[in-house]
């Protein structure tokens, strides 16, 4: 998908590269597919507030593949030269894993590691979701319900309280990881990233009060701002 900005090209008379708007650089390919099925919906942009900028999952996304757990501690090496191809990174990693250092410690470090490899402070975001990714997944919607093929009555929440993985009035489950899992193996689905994908794809985003996912919001309409009506 390709908002309302120009592409980056190679003109090769000058040899000028047309830099592409964002990249996003994520610990895993769960994450990966979860960012994609928000980034390709049908002008995503306008759910957030921001102006369109190119997103092309080709070219604009990548994840750290078998060393998730450490994106903290090599994304300088595994993001080095995009620089070259891409005005600005978002690089995203969750909290929840052996020797985790903390969310403010793994998004420092990653920073330092940007910054390392010569990314303008200005230029990128670093974001470590706590305690990790289905936290930003899971909302009391029926597309959450559609994904895990869950069939009420009751409803999917209801039963997740029942078992003792949600409270009553909060707006997640107490382990979001857990309730996914355990949900899978309830209805015989299994966690994967094209689930992650589909709930992305459909979920409203303006529900969503996580501070790691308000912050990149945030960012985004910084980096973008959308046009204010005259």
């Amino acid at each position: 998908m390709e908002g309302g900005r120009q592409l980056g090209k190679l003109v090769r008379g000058g040899g000028i590269v047309m830099k592409r708007d964002c990249m996003f650089f994520v610990a895993d390919l769960n994450m990966l597919e979860a960012f994609k099925g928000f980034l390709c919906r049908d002008q995503f942009h306008q759910s957030i507030g921001c102006a369109a900028f190119s997103f092309d999952p080709a070219t604009d996304i990548r994840h750290a593949a078998f060393v998730y757990d450490n994106l903290h501690t090599q994304a300088g090496e595994l993001v080095r030269g995009y620089q070259t191809t891409h005005k600005r990174i978002v690089v995203v990693q969750d909290c929840a894993f052996e020797g985790t250092p903390g969310q403010a410690r793994i998004e420092s470090n990653l920073g330092s590691q940007l910054a390392a490899v010569g990314w303008e402070r200005d230029d990128f975001l670093t974001i470590a979701i706590e305690p990790e990714l289905e936290q930003w997944l899971w909302q009391d919607s029926i597309h959450v319900e559609t994904a895990l093929q869950h069939q009420g009555p009751p409803s999917l929440k209801q039963m997740l309280i029942a078992a003792g993985w949600w409270d009553e009035g909060a707006p997640k489950p107490v382990d979001p990881k857990g309730a996914m899992e355990f949900i899978g193996k309830q209805n015989n689905v299994k966690r994967s990233g094209a689930i992650y994908r589909k709930i992305t794809s459909k979920v409203s985003v303006k529900t969503c009060t996580d501070a790691a996912f308000l912050r990149l919001v945030e960012q985004l309409r910084a980096w973008f701002p959308a046009e204010v009506a005259a």
